[in-house]
């Protein structure tokens, strides 16, 4: 009897403990990732829409051109075209008028940086092959996500590692979501496979 005592109480504390994780604000650097909350009217009224991460063309969701006020977790940029084209800003934080920031009835697309991605020291994917010249990561991501393609992306994450400037890579698959160089979060691109970074 005491047994099971003990394993309702303690199952009460890990169901507590699980609460309060998720009821956790967004950190830089913090597992979870951004989110933003776009409101159709001005002071953060009328009708809304939450994104995660990412939304590289709002018209899919009714809501493109529509937000007058936003509630940005983490640091985000906002587009005033499809895929993040067009003018794109900068936003964080509570913004009660997106006049404010030149982008009421505007936005198209937005996607979340995840902060801190590229200085976090670590890589994921297949093991590396250590040659005498450089490393090659065959599948390199990082915190779990693909690596949107380009040099800047490839040498962000080869310095990431501790290692030189990327020598070659190749951007011939597609991933349904990626970071950018930037540390942002973009939607469906052509993706790093076989880096090759130089030893320094």
């Amino acid at each position: 009897m005491a047994r099971i005592t003990k394993m309702l109480a303690l199952a009460a504390l890990a169901a507590a403990l699980a609460g309060v994780a998720e009821a956790q604000p967004y950190r830089p650097g913090g597992g979870r990732g951004p989110s933003a909350t776009l409101f159709e009217g001005p002071n953060f009224q009328g009708r809304q829409i939450t994104v995660q991460a990412y939304g590289d063309n709002l018209k899919d969701t009714g809501f493109n051109d529509v937000a007058q006020s936003a509630r940005f977790e983490g640091r985000w940029r906002v587009c005033d075209d499809s895929r993040y084209r067009g003018r794109c800003q900068d936003v964080s934080g509570d913004v009660a008028d997106l006049n404010q920031v030149g982008m009421a009835l505007k936005i198209s697309s937005l996607q979340g940086y995840f902060e801190g991605v590229w200085n976090r020291g670590g890589w994921g994917g297949d093991r590396p092959f250590e040659g005498a010249t450089g490393v090659l990561f065959p599948y390199p991501n990082l915190v779990g996500y693909d690596i949107a393609a380009g040099s800047a992306s490839a040498n962000a994450f080869c310095r990431s590692v501790g290692l030189g400037s990327s020598a070659y890579y190749d951007s011939n698959e597609r991933a349904r979501r990626a970071l950018d160089g930037e540390g942002r979060y973009v939607g469906e691109t052509d993706v790093l496979r076989d880096v090759f970074c130089r030893r320094r």
